[in-house]
Parts: C-alpha cells; sequence; structure tokens
C-alpha cells in the first residue's frame, strides 16, 4: 500500500496497513534544502520545485499533505490574497513571511464599495495571479514520478489562502473583531465577497490543473471567536466554500481545513465544517476530538514544541500516544499540529516513523510500556 493509498483509506474512516504518516513541510523547512533565505526561496519557482521534490524523495513513505504550500508554489496569497485583489499591499522580509502593510478596508464605506463592484478577476489581481502562474509553472516541471506516486499537482488546487483570516488581514484583526459588534451587516457584506472570490481563484486554478480534487483550506478564524461568533461570522462560509467542492470525496479526494488554534470549547459547532480532514493543533486533544467530530483527524504534535525541541525518544512516545487516542478505526494521519518550524530535525521525523512501525499497524495492539506517563 503506498502512502496516498494509505491516507486516503484513513480519510474515510478505514483502516489502511498502518496509520498514515501525512508531513506538512513547507517554505520554513524546504528551504534549507537548497541552502537560501526564505525569501528567494518565494520568488524563485525553481527553487521551490527542487526543494519540494527533495523534500518528498527525503521522506518516501510518507504522503506530502494536498497542500499548495507542500507540493505547489508559495509566496504571499497565504497572507496577502484577499487584502491585493482588493487595492492593498504586502510587504516582504528577508528571512520570514510578508505582512499586509497596507490595508485596503479600514472603514464600512470601504466595504460598500467592494460589495457594490464586481469581483475582481483574479488572473490579473494580486498574490493570486502570481499563485496561478507559479501553478502553472509547477505542473509544467514537478517531476512526473513524484506526481503519479502521490498523486500531485494535477487537481492539487490550494487554494492555501485564509477566508475569514484573509479578511482579517485585509482589515486588521482589531476591526475585523469588533466590527461584529459594531457593523454585523458590513462584515457579512465583505464576507460574502470573500468567499466568492476564493472560489473563483479555485475555479481559475482548476483551469490550470485540472478539477478540483484536493481543497486546503488553511483558517484560524474559529480560534479567535466563541461559538455565537463563529456561527454567524465564519461557518455559514467556511460551509458555502466547502460545499462548492461537495463533489470532492465522493470521487476519492479530500477537503482539507487547516487550524492548529485552540476549539475544544466549541466542538460541537466545529462538527458542522463540511471537510473530511481536520490538521489541528496541539492544545486540542485527540481522543475528545475523535469522539465529537466527524474528521479524520491530521496532527497533533506540536511544532515548535517537542517536533523541534524535543529528543527523537519524546518523539516516538508522543506519537504513539497520539495513535493510541485517534487511531482505532482509520481517521487519522499523524503530522505535525500546524506548520513545521525552521530547523525541526530529521532525527524527529524519522522517529514518528519508527512508531507507526512498531505500533501503528492495523490492527492496533499496545504493550503497556508504549505509554509514558
Amino acid at each position: 500500500m503506498n502512502p496516498k493509498e494509505r491516507a486516503l483509506i484513513a480519510s474515510r474512516h478505514e483502516e489502511p496497513d498502518k496509520v498514515p504518516l501525512v508531513l506538512y513541510g513547507y517554505a520554513l523547512v524546504q528551504k534549507d534544502f537548497i541552502g537560501v533565505r526564505e525569501f528567494d526561496f518565494y520568488q524563485n519557482l525553481r527553487y521551490q520545485v527542487e526543494a519540494k521534490a527533495a523534500f518528498v524523495r527525503r521522506f518516501k513513505d510518507a504522503q506530502c499533505c494536498w497542500s499548495s504550500a507542500c507540493v505547489m508554489p508559495e509566496g504571499g496569497f497565504e497572507t496577502g490574497t484577499v487584502a491585493t485583489a482588493f487595492g492593498g499591499r504586502i510587504t516582504w522580509m528577508a528571512d520570514a513571511p510578508p505582512w499586509v502593510s497596507l490595508t485596503p478596508i479600514n472603514d464600512p464605506e470601504d466595504a460598500d464599495k467592494i460589495y457594490s463592484k464586481p469581483l475582481p478577476d483574479p488572473r490579473k489581481s494580486g498574490e493570486s495571479m502570481w499563485f496561478l502562474k507559479g501553478i502553472k509553472y509547477f505542473k509544467d516541471w514537478f517531476p512526473l514520478e513524484l506526481r503519479r506516486e502521490y498523486d500531485l499537482i494535477y487537481g492539487n488546487v490550494g487554494p492555501q489562502t485564509l477566508l475569514a483570516e484573509g479578511l482579517a488581514l485585509a482589515m486588521g484583526y482589531d476591526k475585523w473583531m469588533t466590527w461584529m459588534f459594531l457593523h454585523p451587516k458590513e462584515l457579512k457584506k465583505l464576507m460574502d465577497v470573500v468567499t466568492d472570490y476564493i472560489i473563483e481563484v479555485v475555479n481559475c486554478a482548476s483551469e490550470i490543473v485540472g478539477e478540483a480534487k484536493y481543497i486546503f483550506l488553511p483558517d484560524h478564524g474559529p480560534s479567535f471567536v466563541n461559538e455565537y461568533q463563529f456561527r454567524e461570522f465564519l461557518l455559514p462560509y467556511l460551509n458555502r466554500f466547502f460545499k462548492k467542492f461537495d463533489y470532492i470525496p465522493k470521487e476519492g479526494g479530500v477537503r482539507i481545513w487547516h487550524n492548529e488554534g485552540r476549539v475544544s470549547h466549541m466542538l460541537k459547532a466545529i462538527d458542522e465544517i463540511d471537510a473530511e480532514v481536520w490538521q489541528f493543533g496541539a492544545f486540542d486533544d485527540p481522543e475528545l476530538c475523535k469522539k465529537n467530530t466527524h474528521f479524520c483527524l491530521m496532527g497533533n504534535l506540536h511544532p515548535p514544541g517537542i517536533l523541534l525541541k524535543g529528543d527523537p525518544k519524546e518523539v516516538y512516545y508522543e506519537t504513539i500516544n497520539i495513535i493510541k487516542k485517534a487511531g482505532y478505526g482509520g481517521g487519522l494521519w499523524i503530522s505535525s499540529g500546524g506548520g513545521m518550524a525552521p530547523n525541526t530535525p530529521f532525527d524527529n521525523l524519522e522517529a514518528i516513523m519508527k512508531a507507526i512501525e512498531d505500533y501503528g499497524k492495523y490492527p492496533l495492539s499496545f504493550r503497556e510500556e508504549s505509554s509514558k506517563e
């Protein structure tokens, strides 16, 4: 059974031969494969293809997540797609991700202006234009044997951009949160436009790499709000996006929601997000999340904690504990609980693989000494 088959079987809450390892490695780790600064990595698509292909080959028994960050172009679009589509600007740094330096939404009148105008064309708008050009480059140059073995590139449409949080970045998190109280109608208008725009980005990507088969939507917005605010200002728009592609699981693909922020205060509501996989963080309990939601869980080794600073033995035992809590019946992808931190030791990734080999084969069976008190 290959890594792709293993992951897809587990996503359906069925048991493959062993618990899948699905790695979420991206620029912060991959740039070291070719020894360049983060800025240079983002600006050079050839660097990205070389580094990402090398990463896939280095961990050939793992499935790299179907995310543009892992196996497709990276740039400023995760941070800046929404902001730059509506007149904002991002600023680059030498060895760190870019940031939104000019917000295009600053008062309620801006919301009305944006709502009344035609939707921007992603092919011609800011960071989405770069994303789409990058996808075309990867389609032309990413190694054919890797895309076939791991089902990469074709049907991988991202969008690898933030939806509700994309709006928060375009107006400032302070406004995004206070407008829930002060200007709720205007905020909902903006969420309507942003949702439609991100759907159109995916449609444009599909023109390049084929009909969407793997969707990866990162959005940490639910971790900033209470259950009422989540249901009112986030859930309808997240689900409008995901439901647009509800054919994907029927055709053997997956829709992935990424949010490593803590949401255990409203798991019943989180369960209503219409995606198959949730990449969850280290501060939500795997057993609780498995019991109270429908998701195949992806995680949840703490990236800047045990995965970066722990030794291989600690990572080994923590991997076993996650499998014990959430591995039965499938529905688990072992991964980092969020993006991998720079300088993550590869010995720790090898320790995950060893733990899976020792204790993650189905049917699961544990010895008492596998638990770490």
